[in-house]
């Protein structure tokens, strides 16, 4: 009986840390963004438009635990960056281009569900808070595997984005790339308009994370998500002005 109660002991244990292996980990995401080019005549373009990458590839790393989760540059790959400037006195297109992905970091705040991100816009930090139950999704219902686990479909309730996310059960964590979340389940892959910038999850590591990795963002000028959205538009405007007039063509990267 003695012994049987032994193995009981240890079977409960080996169960209880495989389910506390579940809810904590590192997962690397790789995120593909298609350039958007703007112009008022796309014929003007050219043969330039050949020389231009259609998309950008990063590498970001999500570390998670059942009440935190950081999202961040995965420092250990090479990031796509890119800078490109061509101009052309004969009045033809002139073309400005400045592509890197800024050291930016997303936390969540699982248990109370608030979200504080650190955004770059034109080099200047900013400290962006957020509630994360202000995201509603819909089920449609379909299904894929992804990495093995066992995925489901859900569009976010909103009429001003397009996003789909796959998320796991199997991974019972509410959570999920660049702070995206309040679903029941870590989401592995993110569409956002269309293939316009996808993330997907290409490496997962389940093991206990140490607690001072989970470091709130600071430095920077707080703002709430609308006021930040505002001002990057402000400053989007004042750039194609500034750089304006036919025949300027500017590529960003939405984020």
């Amino acid at each position: 009986m003695i012994k049987k109660s032994v193995y009981l002991s240890i079977l409960f244990l080996s169960l209880y840390l495989a389910a506390e292996s579940q809810t904590s980990g590192t997962i690397q995401f790789e995120e593909k963004m298609k350039m958007l080019m703007v112009t008022e005549d796309s014929k003007q373009m050219g043969d330039l438009a050949e020389q231009l990458p259609k998309e950008l590839k990063f590498y970001k790393l999500l570390f998670f635990s059942p009440e935190t989760s950081l999202y961040t540059t995965d420092k250990s790959m090479k990031q796509d960056t890119r800078n490109v400037e061509v101009e052309n006195d004969n009045d033809g297109p002139r073309i400005i281009m400045k592509m890197d992905e800024p050291d930016e970091q997303v936390y969540c705040d699982i248990l109370t569900g608030k979200k504080i991100e650190k955004r770059d816009l034109f080099d200047r930090p900013f400290i962006i808070e957020s509630d994360l139950s202000k995201m509603e999704w819909k089920l449609t219902g379909n299904q894929k595997t992804i990495l093995g686990y066992p995925c489901q479909e859900a569009v976010l309730r909103d009429s001003l984005i397009k996003l789909t996310a796959w998320f796991t059960v199997s991974l019972p964590v509410s959570t999920g790339p660049n702070g995206i979340g309040n679903l029941p389940g870590m989401i592995l892959e993110i569409n956002r308009d269309d293939g316009k910038q996808v993330i997907t999850a290409v490496k997962i590591t389940l093991a206990e994370v140490d607690k001072k990795i989970f470091v709130k963002p600071s430095g920077g000028k707080k703002m709430t998500k609308e006021e930040f959205n505002k001002l990057a538009e402000e400053k989007r405007k004042e750039m194609q002005e500034e750089n304006g007039g036919d025949g300027n063509i500017i590529i960003k990267i939405r984020n």
